[in-house]
């Protein structure tokens, strides 16, 4: 039997794949995509920097594997909800978008840097790598919940969708100073009490046949 080693093939994987997927979640969270070099990436992770290319073919590669890794709980529970939307449906995904992104609090700064960025041919690949896996239209669950008569009336589920980002995302892009004011930290425990919390507020505010004497 031949001991020769197949050229550009890694005699083993050491979870190699998922040390640069973490390196790229500190880094490109922490710097602009263009002042992130391979290089780094594979330095903070402890890698040969020939893995980036082996396994993700580039830096877009692996920004792209980083995104969807981080984001695939929450498509699967957005897919699960259009399955069988119910009163429950909007308190499920807030929870789940809360348990992901408390173990990592900064990645919320990052899809919202992308979705900032100045539109140019360059910034575009990277708001299309952010358009397919956080599909617009896969977010609007507000109006299939209108659709089945589950909101209250009078409510607009635009506005009410508007109002359900805002419950998502402010809590990762609240300043620090706000957050030492309130004496808050976003933990894993924390957002898991404010999640409970926001489904009452959801409960109560938006969806049709609740009444207060159900609070606890």
């Amino acid at each position: 039997m031949s001991n020769v080693k197949k050229i550009g093939r890694p005699a083993h994987n050491d979870n190699k794949q998922g040390k640069l997927i973490n390196a790229a979640k500190k880094l490109f969270v922490e710097h602009d995509y263009d002042k992130v070099s391979i290089r780094a990436i594979a330095t903070e992770a402890d890698v040969d920097s020939a893995l980036i290319r082996y396994y993700f073919q580039s830096k877009l590669g692996l920004f792209t594997a980083m995104m969807q890794e981080m984001t695939a709980p929450i498509t699967a529970q957005l897919n699960s909800l259009y399955q069988s939307t119910n009163v429950d449906s909007a308190s499920e995904l807030l929870t789940t978008y809360y348990r992901v992104m408390s173990h990592n609090p900064d990645f919320p700064k990052l899809i919202f840097k992308i979705a900032s960025m100045p539109e140019t041919a360059k910034n575009q690949a990277l708001k299309n790598i952010l358009h397919s896996v956080l599909d617009p239209n896969n977010m609007k669950l507000f109006k299939l919940m209108h659709q089945k008569g589950l909101l209250q009336e009078g409510i607009d589920p635009v506005c009410m969708e508007v109002s359900f980002f805002s419950l998502m995302v402010f809590p990762f892009l609240m300043p620090p100073f706000l957050k030492q004011a309130l004496n808050i930290d976003i933990t894993p425990e924390f957002m898991a009490h404010l999640a409970l919390q926001n489904s009452q507020l959801l409960k109560f505010g938006f969806i049709k046949n609740q009444t207060n004497k159900d609070f606890s």
